[in-house]
């Protein structure tokens, strides 16, 4: 009796739509790294608890971090991806004061501010005499380069998952646009090749991409800030 009503539920769970659809109606928390904290913030956020609402939020903005210029070619305001040594760390006295990290390239000094900050993971993530990579905005203090908080930190390896163009969400209290940019390229990674339901010659007439190649557009591709017809 059991077997047939399991088996019933299944018939009703899949009536009207086919079995290779279902990556799509995943729980949002099948996702790496979303727990049911993280889990419930994004259902609250895209209105819905499956993989296919998060592929539907759609970015309003980008950050382009492609820019990566020696410090004295860093103008203010600009949003750049540094590589540089990182010299000396300064921590903070007291509470109210910010933590200092002094960092060089053969071009200039840049010093990296960080206010309430975590001594541990800044020792770890940026240890003396090591090069790494730092992107944020670019600023000038008293004529000195400084970065406050740096959006992204790794290694030299790392640079090339940092110097990218960065899709913006719309985000809500407790998640970060970090989280929402790993929930939505866990989705795209779930997304399965799909029968075209589209007659070929229309679509090939209207110049539209297949249904996987166009979430991946909506999300990574974007018209360049530096003008164009877009990034790739």
């Amino acid at each position: 009796m059991a077997n047939a009503e399991k088996q019933e539920n299944v018939h009703e769970k899949h009536q009207g739509r086919p079995f290779v659809l279902d990556p799509l109606f995943r729980p949002l928390t099948t996702l790496p790294g979303i727990g049911p904290r993280n889990g419930k913030l994004l259902e609250k956020l895209i209105g819905g608890p499956k993989l296919l609402d998060i592929l539907f939020h759609k970015p309003v903005d980008v950050i382009d971090r492609r820019f990566s210029p020696k410090i004295a070619e860093a103008q203010d305001g600009q949003i750049v991806t540094l590589t540089v040594r990182v010299q000396k760390h300064f921590p903070n006295e007291r509470r109210n004061q910010p933590y200092k990290v002094w960092c060089t390239d053969e071009t200039g000094t840049i010093t990296l501010v960080f206010f309430h900050p975590h001594p541990d993971y800044l020792q770890r993530h940026l240890p003396e005499n090591a090069t790494v990579v730092v992107s944020g905005r670019m600023e000038h203090y008293v004529g000195k380069a400084q970065m406050t908080h740096p959006d992204a930190i790794g290694m030299p390896e790392d640079f090339n998952t940092i110097a990218t163009v960065e899709p913006v969400y719309p985000l809500t209290a407790g998640l970060t646009n970090k989280a929402v940019r790993k929930a939505v390229a866990g989705a795209l990674n779930a997304v399965p090749d799909l029968p075209e339901w589209q007659d070929a010659a229309f679509k090939k007439r209207n110049k539209w991409p297949d249904f996987k190649d166009a979430l991946h557009a909506l999300h990574l591709s974007f018209p360049s800030p530096r003008g164009g017809e877009g990034i790739y």
